[in-house]
Order: C-alpha cells, then structure tokens, then sequence
C-alpha cells in the first residue's frame, strides 16, 4: 500500500507571545513536521534567511509597525506562503494582512485539525516546499542576526537599504525576487519607493558585489532581480 502520509514540512512560528508559539509548535510536532521559531520580527527573518522553511504562520503583533508593513515585509525574504495567526473578529488586521499578501488566516481558539488543513490548502495553492538550508552561491555569507554580509571572507561595506536587499535575495539563493517583494525588505514605506530608485540601489551593489569577486545580481526584465550564479547563462 502506499504510504499517504504529508510531507515533513519545515514551519516557521513567529509571534510575541510564547504561549502562541508552544501551541502551535506542539501541533505541528505531534504532525511530524520540524517547527522554527521567533518571537521578534528581526528574528524571523534571520530565520527566513538561514532556515528556508515551507510556510510561514506569523501573529502581525510580532512587530512595531502595522500588519500589512509585518506580512509584506516578511513575504519580501520568501516564497513561502504566510498564514496570519490572529483574532478573525479583529476583522481590520484580518484584511490588512491579507491584502499585504497572506494567504489565509488561523483563528483563536487554535483548532489542531484547522491548522493543519489550512497549511495543506495553501501549499496546495501554489508554492513548492523549499529545498532546505544550504550554502549560499559563490562564497556569499549574509549574517542577518548580525547585519553581516561579505565574500570567501572579505566583507563588504554595504548601506541598510543595500543589505536588506541582499537578504532578501540570499534567502532565495539564485532564484529571482520580484521587484515588489525587493522593495517591502528594504523600505519600511514601500509606496514611496519608485522603480528607478530600486534599480539605483541595485546598481550600487551589484558593483560592490563584483568588486569583491562575486559575479553579482541578474536583471530578469519584467520579472525582479536575484543573485547571479557563477557559470549560469545569463538573463535580462
């Protein structure tokens, strides 16, 4: 017969309480699948970055700014789904969350079941499971914990907005990041950032990029930006 069972996921749990986190983390233990956590917004995308997980179950409360700005800025580290651990009678973050780009929402009371279908439905719904953590392309280390980044060792002196970019690349390691996700890391205000300065700011760190001899970020037109692997055929 064959074996049925769901795939061993990787979830990352990021709210501010830890009694939120222990609820959901037990579940989705009891399920089989491996639980990250984080109970600050710095945290989880540190988590994001080194750990890769399959989905995202995210209380907005974990930051300091709005739930749309939390959900949007998180979505920009990640293909994975977001599911948004809240009140649903708090219908005002229900909405802003998703229209920043949640698929879907847990409601309090946490019913095992529901949690564990409404995962199954938003993988369903369109994203692979990630490959796993693994070493980032040519030489590339990105620290987020420690806003470090740097190649085969030589670090490099990047500016805020050009780190959080990297990130947000790195974490999909050679995979293209839509300009729209790009622009929700790096900016807290993402409305008042056009196309061009984005592009601007890329400029500026695919020349330090190169300059410490990596082969720096791609430009697939139409599409966003992301690392440029050493070897690869070149895009955009």
């Amino acid at each position: 017969m064959a074996d049925r069972r769901a795939p061993r996921l990787r979830v990352l749990v990021a709210a501010p309480l830890p009694a939120d986190v222990g609820e959901v983390a037990s579940i989705l233990g009891a399920a089989g699948h491996e639980v990250v956590t984080a109970y600050r917004a710095d945290a989880a995308i540190a988590r994001l970055v080194a750990e890769r997980p399959d989905v995202l179950i995210v209380d907005p409360a974990i930051g300091e700014t709005s739930p749309a700005d939390v959900v949007g800025r998180l979505g920009g580290y990640s293909d994975a789904p977001v599911l948004v651990l809240a009140d649903v009678i708090d219908e005002a973050v229900v909405a802003a969350a998703l229209d920043a780009g949640a698929v879907d929402v847990v409601g309090r009371p946490i019913r095992p079941i529901e949690l564990l279908a409404r995962i199954s439905s938003a993988l369903r719904r369109g994203r692979a499971p990630a490959a796993g953590p693994g070493a980032l392309p040519d030489g590339l280390e990105v620290d987020v914990g420690r806003r470090h980044a740097g190649v085969a060792g030589r670090a490099l002196a990047l500016t805020p907005t050009e780190f959080d970019l990297l990130a947000a690349m790195a974490a999909r390691r050679g995979g293209v990041v839509d300009h729209r996700l790009l622009v929700r890391a790096a900016w807290a205000d993402p409305a008042a950032v056009d196309l061009e300065a984005l592009r601007t700011h890329l400029g500026r760190l695919n020349a330090k990029l190169i300059e410490a001899g990596h082969p720096g970020l791609r430009n697939v037109r139409s599409r966003g930006y992301g690392l440029r692997v050493e070897g690869s055929a070149a895009e955009g």
